[in-house]
């Protein structure tokens, strides 16, 4: 954890991460558990089926396999849990599949977007580096964005903290 952290926001909660692991796990289980054990054999089977018939074998075979890899990614996301942190230095982002972290100064930042829910709080920031490079600090509940967003205008100013955009109500 980089030293004087204003603000800590997880990847995700608890309850939501344990809600969806339960969930990934499911669809990973049923695909990787169920679904391939069925299939081997039929794809054991493809010497003696002619062309067509087995390249049309091993595309419906192996589109769950294909399939199952966003849930599973999904769940190494979660399992790792990435934390962003605003810094007195800056602000940095955890990776998922990287040991590096994203890390920009405060000179470095661009743009800072804001999203605000139909219920006027603010529900998302996004800082956008010079080279495009992209933080997002979504709310996973616990964290007062509404301050953070003040610290981004009073530390940025105006022209780089945009107002924030307001979500259409249905």
């Amino acid at each position: 954890m980089p030293a004087h952290v204003l603000y800590e926001v997880p990847m995700a909660t608890w309850p939501v991460r344990l809600l969806m692991i339960a969930v990934c796990g499911l669809f990973v289980l049923a695909i990787y558990g169920w679904w391939l054990p069925r299939v081997l054999p039929v794809l054991r089977n493809l010497p003696a089926m002619r062309g067509g018939q087995a390249l049309t074998t091993v595309v419906v075979a192996l589109l769950p396999l294909v399939i199952g890899v966003g849930p599973l990614l999904v769940l190494i996301a979660l399992i790792r849990n990435p934390i962003a942190y605003v810094t007195d230095t800056g602000v940095m982002q955890e990776s998922v599949f990287s040991s590096s972290p994203v890390i920009f100064a405060w000179s470095q930042i661009d743009h800072v977007y804001c999203r605000m829910g139909s219920n006027g709080v603010v529900t998302g920031i996004n800082v956008v580096a010079h080279d495009g490079r992209k933080i997002g600090f979504g709310n996973t509940g616990g964290v007062d964005f509404a301050s953070m967003y003040e610290l981004f205008q009073n530390q940025l100013g105006p022209v780089v903290a945009h107002r924030c955009e307001r979500a259409m109500s249905r």
